[in-house]
């Protein structure tokens, strides 16, 4: 083999990879973390802080029996009609979500408060004369099926409203910490709102003292916590295959173990609960637990009691919020990192579930009534579904006199490296074509990263709706 290729070998062996790609980087602020990249006044040592002997591998949270059982159905109920010249306090979005209340149901719930705000805002008119995409830093986001209305948590929800508030609201994606304003693109220093999305933890410290943060596997400071900072449910990977969900379903199986792909130490995971008796015989432990599709994975976890769901990618994950949005209590694994569990601790706190101690713990876990009982439980899902986290964002956007959403015309902007920008609505068209031909691969139906956006139907039918030609500014 020539040496000048061995030679590029060997830098392309070194070069280091996104945390999303292979996930072996240790996590910010352990103690086993690279000296180039430690912080040695936030290095807190691993804490299981629970006794050894096993007694107390598996916790119970919130899991009271209801006290009246109630069918939580609204199938074939006739539409909601508000009342006219009503106000709804803001606080109207902070309304409990009995557990198990199909997202149908939860959607009739929310519908008075969220059109009165949603048009307060003037959000629902932003999103109708909005383009079907979104550029979140040089990337491009199909939101075409995200509506003004909806309450099921997708994070494409978050990407579409940045855009119609850019620049209040920045959205780093699978980034590490916050960016100095130095190192953001234009308007975007102008932020109070820091949503970050994607599988990596995140630092906030870097934040704007006054911003509000909002962050998909956020990390704390547990001698310094910082306010107004908390931890964002993952959400849904396919937000269609959940909207149109009305039934309260009889639950005839007890734990659902399949529709999970293997990747990490899931698969030994797995296997010690086949063992155990808890995942169902069928559950595989080679690259997926048992592929399960479509409906019929949805289908799948509403028919479950309990779904196993533990860290995958990111320590959050998509079986997270779909267990709890089909209603099965799902089985999560406790952070071990004292930076790490607050905030995971604090997004469950008024939800039911399983807490597995640690990720060698998982074969303590029994199929037994001590833990795993067979009433449904009395929670809370609120902090699982979208308005919960409306109220924080309208609430600083208010604080900020920011009044009203926008679809403002984009532009092409010349980027420099290593500058970070956040969501903004895209044309695809001249001059975005070629950029958005060059983006990669089709991603998967749920985050919807696009290559060939016009290929989707949401461009041709946004353009006819409009009148617009493709190209042309809005």
């Amino acid at each position: 083999m020539p040496t000048w290729l061995l030679l590029l070998l060997g830098v392309a062996s070194r070069q280091e990879q996104p945390y999303h790609k292979g996930n072996d980087r240790p996590a910010p602020w352990r103690c086993d973390e690279p000296r180039s990249r430690a912080r040695t006044d936030l290095c807190f040592p691993l804490d299981d802080s629970l006794r050894d002997d096993g007694s107390e591998d598996v916790r119970l949270y919130n899991m009271e029996p209801e006290p009246v059982k109630t069918n939580r159905s609204c199938c074939g109920l006739p539409p909601v009609k508000c009342p006219a010249n009503t106000e709804y306090p803001l606080t109207c979005l902070l309304d409990k979500v009995p557990f198990a209340t199909p997202p149908a149901c939860v959607k009739r719930q929310f519908k008075c408060c969220l059109d009165y705000w949603t048009n307060r805002f003037r959000l629902d008119e932003a999103y109708t004369r909005a383009p079907p995409h979104v550029r979140c830093d040089s990337k491009f986001w199909d939101v075409y099926d995200v509506q003004v209305d909806d309450v099921i948590f997708d994070q494409r929800s978050l990407m579409k409203l940045a855009a119609a508030f850019a620049p209040w609201i920045f959205v780093p994606y699978e980034a590490e910490r916050v960016p100095a304003l130095t190192e953001l693109n234009g308007t975007n220093s102008d932020y109070v709102v820091v949503a970050k999305l994607g599988f990596g933890w995140f630092d906030p410290e870097a934040a704007k003292p006054d911003a509000l943060v909002l962050a998909h596997n956020l990390l704390r400071n547990p001698a310094r916590p910082r306010r107004r900072a908390y931890a964002l449910p993952r959400g849904v990977k396919d937000l269609k295959l959940w909207k149109g969900r009305c039934a309260d379903n009889r639950r005839p199986d007890r734990v659902r173990c399949a529709g999970i792909r293997l990747h990490r130490d899931r698969a030994r995971k797995i296997l010690a609960l086949r063992k155990n008796g808890v995942c169902e015989r069928t559950a595989r432990t080679g690259r997926h637990s048992g592929i399960l599709k479509g409906a019929g994975y949805v289908d799948a976890l509403s028919a479950a009691r309990y779904a196993v769901s533990p860290p995958g990618v990111g320590f959050a994950n998509y079986r997270d919020t779909e267990a709890i949005v089909a209603g099965a209590v799902p089985i999560l694994e406790r952070p071990r990192w004292p930076p790490q569990r607050g905030p995971v601790v604090d997004l469950h706190d008024e939800l039911p579930h399983v807490l597995v101690k640690n990720d060698t713990a998982w074969a303590s876990l029994r199929n037994d009534l001590d833990h795993l009982p067979s009433h449904r439980p009395a929670g809370d899902a609120r902090k699982h579904y979208l308005p919960y986290w409306l109220y924080f964002i309208l609430k600083r956007l208010r604080a900020a006199n920011v009044t009203e959403a926008t679809c403002m015309e984009p532009r092409a902007e010349k980027v420099e490296a290593k500058v970070h920008t956040s969501c903004r609505w895209a044309a695809i068209g001249a001059p975005w074509d070629n950029l958005a031909v060059n983006m990669g691969p089709f991603q998967n139906v749920g985050r919807r990263r696009i290559a060939k956006p016009r290929a989707w139907g949401g461009e041709g039918a946004w353009r006819r709706k409009v009148g617009r030609p493709s190209g042309a500014a809005y």
